[in-house]
């Protein structure tokens, strides 16, 4: 038996992550590169707030899919595709 690459607890947080088409948006989104958390909500539109995108990047960070820096007052963010990776290999064995 092989061991796994993810432990039941990342996997669950992981696809957890990818489960909201909101967050899927916002990955997608960090695919072209860093950004900051009003350039996500701009390019949001207006179909969400301010506090409900921080929840949905509260969760992507929880889950290892992006990574926050501080850039003067503003909160920058960009993608750790490491978990996304381990997911993917994960779901490749079910082939």
């Amino acid at each position: 038996m092989t061991r796994p690459f993810l432990k039941d607890a990342d996997r669950a947080d992981v696809f957890r992550g990818l489960a909201h088409p909101l967050r899927r948006e916002v990955l997608v989104q960090l695919k072209h590169g860093e950004r900051s958390v009003g350039e996500l909500l701009e390019l949001a539109g207006s179909t969400i707030t301010m506090p409900t995108l921080s929840r949905h990047l509260a969760v992507l960070r929880d889950a290892g899919l992006v990574r926050q820096r501080k850039a003067g007052q503003k909160r920058v963010y960009r993608l750790q595709n490491q978990a996304s990776q381990r997911a993917l290999r994960w779901l490749k064995q079910m082939d």
